[in-house]
């Protein structure tokens, strides 16, 4: 709880510096929208297991009077962020260390906040920056995952099918069963594994019929 408090008064004291400045950059808006929507619920599940459910009341209470963004606040914010993206021809990579077009805006994002930059790609049918940021969520967490709460199986999980949906099964399928490693019994993953495999042997068999198999 003390690190998510250091974290959430690191942010309050940049922005304060210059509010509009701050919420005008558009990797500030989602990050900010994102720390008062699904990391705040992760909040919430520490206060109350760490200081009880008063405490946890009292601040609900708060919320009740200064309403928090919701989902599609949250969802708006992503949205803003992948067109500033594709309008300058941005790398993911450069974005999330926080830098536009060479200048340093912001902090670095952490593995969740790109992962969920991908979860609300992904939640509008965008499976191409989907798979854009769920790689950059598993190299990171690759690197280094600092304490995440993000999974390589909950990013696979996206990472996945979205790269089928681009047209990709052989890689689909590979990472299926990586995470059927993880994760024996994903029942959507067993599922899209026999999916897959039956796409691909179609595949080679029409190749086939066409005199193009490699034989």
């Amino acid at each position: 709880l003390k690190k998510k408090a250091a974290e959430y008064q690191s942010e309050h004291n940049e922005a304060s510096a210059d509010i509009t400045g701050y919420l005008m950059n558009p990797i500030n808006a989602f990050l900010l929208t994102k720390r008062l929507t699904t990391d705040w619920k992760e909040v919430e599940n520490i206060m109350l297991y760490d200081v009880g459910s008063t405490f946890l009341e009292n601040v609900t209470n708060y919320r009740n009077i200064l309403p928090f963004p919701g989902e599609e606040d949250l969802n708006g914010a992503a949205v803003a962020l992948m067109r500033l993206q594709d309008t300058y021809k941005l790398d993911t990579a450069s974005v999330a260390r926080g830098e536009l077009n060479g200048i340093q805006y912001t902090s670095e994002m952490s593995v969740g906040d790109c992962f969920e930059l991908g979860r609300q790609s992904y939640i509008n049918g965008d499976h191409y920056h989907t798979v854009l940021w769920m790689r950059e969520a598993m190299d990171r967490l690759l690197r280094n995952d600092n304490g995440t709460t993000t999974t390589k199986a909950d990013i696979l999980e996206y990472l996945a099918f979205s790269t089928y949906k681009q047209g990709n099964i052989d890689s689909a399928l590979t990472m299926t069963n990586e995470l059927l490693e993880l994760k024996p019994n994903h029942e959507r993953a067993i599922g899209n594994k026999h999916y897959y495999e039956k796409e691909l042997a179609m595949q080679k068999m029409d190749r086939k019929l066409r005199g193009d198999d490699g034989s």
